[in-house]
């Protein structure tokens, strides 16, 4: 898991670092600022799964809240996949994002779908008690 979890760091800093290269064609000057600032908020938002995933992950097979934190930024990261992924055009883009995706549901199948684990060992009795 502590490898999930480094390349859950790698994969939030390529997309800190690769997105404004890959999502940017020769037409953003024709984008108007709005447009730009929720861009650059949805990628934040991308790279903000993976990297709680890296910090986080060890505790979400125990903890309901981080584990449906995990979930709603990991849904995000779906929607907005496939939603880049059928209106781009741009195939640096597509060929980007669909790696990404597929670690993001790699992700969810090993910090979230397992849900609360099995007990390792027996919780002690208090003393004085005899079954």
């Amino acid at each position: 898991m502590f490898f999930l979890r480094v390349i859950s760091f790698v994969a939030g800093s390529f997309v800190l670092f690769a997105a404004p290269f890959l999502l940017l064609d020769d037409h953003h000057a024709s984008l108007s600022s709005a447009a730009l600032v929720l861009g650059a908020l949805a990628v934040l938002l991308f790279a903000a799964g993976y990297f709680f995933c890296a910090m986080f992950g060890h505790r979400s097979a125990r903890s309901l809240p981080v584990r449906l934190l995990a979930t709603g930024l990991i849904a995000f990261q779906m929607i907005a996949g496939a939603w880049l992924l059928t209106a781009s055009r741009n195939a640096q883009a597509l060929i980007g994002i669909a790696p990404l995706l597929c670690f993001s549901v790699f992700l969810f199948m090993a910090f979230v779908w397992p849900g609360e684990s099995a007990r390792s060992h027996r919780p002690m009795r208090r003393r004085g008690e005899h079954y």
